[in-house]
């Protein structure tokens, strides 16, 4: 079995995918509104430095969530907007899922310090 072979296999799968053509047909829709565009680029921008704030392990996180909340309420009634995010945040979690099995498969080789069993 050739590795690269499945891995363009599985680009391909994943381009071909209900999810990505979904989300390509909201992309381009989000193209056609610059408004909405530019609320999603925020909210995705936001969302992402306070992912990075988490993981870093800020402690006070409230009032980036609460303000985030917010965002995406305001964003939320701009339809364009608001189904682009769920299809992106969908499309995520299928990235999360393909990678995670991955890691499963062979995360032990990839980590230096794991302890043997």
């Amino acid at each position: 079995m050739n590795v690269h072979d499945k891995g363009s296999e599985l680009s391909r799968a994943l381009k071909e995918s209900d999810e990505y053509k979904a989300l390509s047909r909201a992309r381009r829709e989000l193209d056609t509104d610059p408004t909405a565009r530019d609320m999603v680029r925020d909210f995705l921008r936001k969302q992402m430095e306070m992912q990075l704030e988490i993981m870093s392990g800020k402690a006070d996180m409230n009032e980036k969530q609460a303000a985030l909340q917010k965002l995406y309420e305001v964003l939320a009634i701009n339809p364009r907007a608001r189904d682009f995010v769920a299809l992106h945040m969908r499309f995520q979690q299928i990235i999360q899922d393909v990678y995670k099995m991955i890691s499963d498969a062979v995360g032990e080789g990839l980590d230096p310090f794991a302890e043997k069993k």
